[in-house]
């Protein structure tokens, strides 16, 4: 479970925190115009191996494709 929280968003960026587990440290992802690709800006203390980062990129991907940026939402998922 990732909590996903708006940022920013500037001329070439859309950036978002991420909250693995509801967890109080975020980290980072930047979404680039230019790519059409979200990227980790910066790993969330508890995500050592970045798997939390990586869904957070996919769904980020997904809301700007869609035009929808939502100010907070919660990501689940089932392994």
């Amino acid at each position: 479970m990732n909590r996903l929280i708006f940022r920013e968003i500037n001329k070439s960026s859309i950036i978002y925190l991420y909250y693995p587990q509801g967890e109080e440290v975020s980290g980072e992802i930047e979404y680039l115009f230019s790519d059409k690709k979200a990227r980790i800006s910066k790993k969330a203390r508890n995500d050592e191996f970045g798997y939390f980062a990586y869904k957070a990129t996919l769904m980020i991907e997904e809301c700007a494709g869609k035009n929808n940026l939502p100010l907070q939402f919660t990501q689940e998922w089932f392994n």
